[in-house]
């Protein structure tokens, strides 16, 4: 992967309508409690209303950005339109939550097109942890990758007892280099995780199989290993902060 620091988090609404755009901050030490707490009330003062851009906020917990603060955007075109750098929303962020940001870094700007039909979105609740999947695959490649996330997502939809946390699909289409894709499976915790690779994974592999015949997970499996450019796979972890995020 070439590079690891891409991100997206889980969310449990549509955005099929929205941009989506990440960007990485990186607090100053000592002050992540105070950054959250100020990111927070900025959130909940300009975020939250019908029309107006949502934010979620995330820590990553693994990779070299690890400690570092990611950030999601999920806004209309109007928003993005007539965005104003100079508006009292920005110069609130940059009054009460600049200070707390290590020498105003904040990097790593992507937009992203969220995949619907290779997202499989259930109730969720208390899914505070998130892994990542990042795959970079070849232009060749694009037919076999995409079929192998519709056919999971169908498999997931026809268990008996459905998985607790979503898992969705995002394609990066700005700011990346090659045909990056986010696949977010959402978990209550390391341990939740355990319990769905031990319990629900091998439930959801059977499936898929009754589905489009024996052994096809494994053999699509493979077709996605060769859709890959060489180090296209990464996995990466994050917490959500629901106090620093729009309701």
């Amino acid at each position: 992967m070439k590079n690891l620091s891409i991100l997206l988090l889980s969310i449990s609404f549509s955005f099929a309508s929205a941009q989506l755009t990440t960007r990485t901050i990186e607090v100053k030490q000592g002050q992540m409690d105070k950054f959250i707490e100020m990111a927070g009330k900025k959130t909940k003062k300009y975020n939250n209303e019908e029309g107006s851009a949502r934010f979620f906020t995330y820590e990553i917990l693994t990779g070299s950005n690890a400690g570092m603060i990611w950030r999601m955007r999920a806004a209309n075109a109007e928003y993005m339109d007539n965005w104003d750098s100079n508006s009292e929303e920005s110069e609130y962020w940059q009054k009460n939550v600049g200070p707390y940001i290590s020498n105003g870094n904040v990097n790593g700007m992507y937009m992203w097109n969220y995949v619907g039909p290779m997202s499989h979105n259930v109730d969720s609740e208390d899914q505070n942890l998130t892994m990542a999947l990042i795959y970079e695959f070849k232009d060749s490649g694009e037919e076999d990758f995409w079929r192998f996330r519709e056919r999971v997502v169908a498999a997931r939809s026809a268990m008996d007892t459905q998985p607790k946390g979503s898992m969705h699909s995002v394609y990066c289409s700005s700011g990346c280099n090659g045909n990056v894709a986010m696949i977010l499976f959402e978990y209550e915790s390391f341990t939740d995780q355990q319990l769905y690779n031990q319990e629900m994974l091998p439930q959801m592999i059977e499936k898929y199989n009754e589905l489009y015949g024996n052994d096809a997970y494994e053999q699509d499996g493979n077709k996605v290993d060769e859709s890959l450019v060489e180090n296209g796979r990464g996995r990466l972890y994050l917490r959500y902060i629901p106090e620093a995020s729009s309701d």
